[in-house]
């Protein structure tokens, strides 16, 4: 009996001390629980950097002639032909200037009217290169090398130094125009005019 009571009293002994161990170990994990909850709950460190403002403009196109802009910009010469006696030439120049911050190419397109077939001109770069354009003449001096007054040239590109037609910024060509009545004429009072226009593209 005594045996009994002592093993019935082990065996409540050993179930308190289960219950007690699986408590202990219930708020062990509910501990842990909370502990991560709390860990999850915790305010971050952050760090941002910004940027400076990006501000974007357009360039500058800017052709000028003779250090103007036109319309109707002068040659640094008069290039009037009234009186003028056969055999008589008259040069003018300009300079053309890339003024803006853009490359670009350019054209010079000229109309001209010559109703008695009296004048012809002679057109040509002469700085920084000697460069002669076809069908605006070879030379000046003689009838046979200048090109009729009246030839319309239209959009020829200027080139900026031999093959390259990219005209960087301040890059400045000048060019000369010799205009001539023919010796050959024999038209009392013969008039013409030439108009040109250079035109700059980006």
């Amino acid at each position: 009996m005594r045996t009994r009571q002592t093993t019935e009293r082990g065996d409540r002994a050993r179930r308190r001390r289960r219950g007690a161990t699986r408590g202990l170990l219930s708020a062990v994990a509910l501990g842990a629980v909370g502990s991560a909850a709390v860990f999850t709950t915790q305010a971050t460190f952050t760090d941002s950097v910004s940027m400076a403002q990006v501000s974007v403009t357009g360039g500058t196109l800017d052709v000028t002639a003779n250090s103007g802009n036109g319309p109707n910009q002068a040659w640094n010469v008069s290039m009037v032909t009234t009186g003028m006696a056969p055999g008589q030439e008259n040069t003018g120049t300009v300079a053309i200037r890339n003024n803006g911050d853009l490359p670009f190419t350019i054209t010079v397109s000229k109309t001209g009217a010559d109703a008695s077939n009296c004048f012809s001109y002679y057109f040509r770069e002469t700085s920084p290169l000697a460069v002669n354009f076809t069908g605006m003449g070879t030379a000046v001096g003689s009838d046979v090398t200048t090109a009729p007054m009246a030839t319309t040239i239209t959009n020829f590109a200027l080139p900026d130094s031999g093959a390259d037609v990219i005209w960087e910024a301040g890059d400045v060509k000048t060019y000369s125009l010799t205009t001539r009545m023919n010796a050959a004429c024999t038209t009392n009072a013969a008039n013409a005019t030439m108009n040109y226009t250079f035109n700059a593209t980006q």
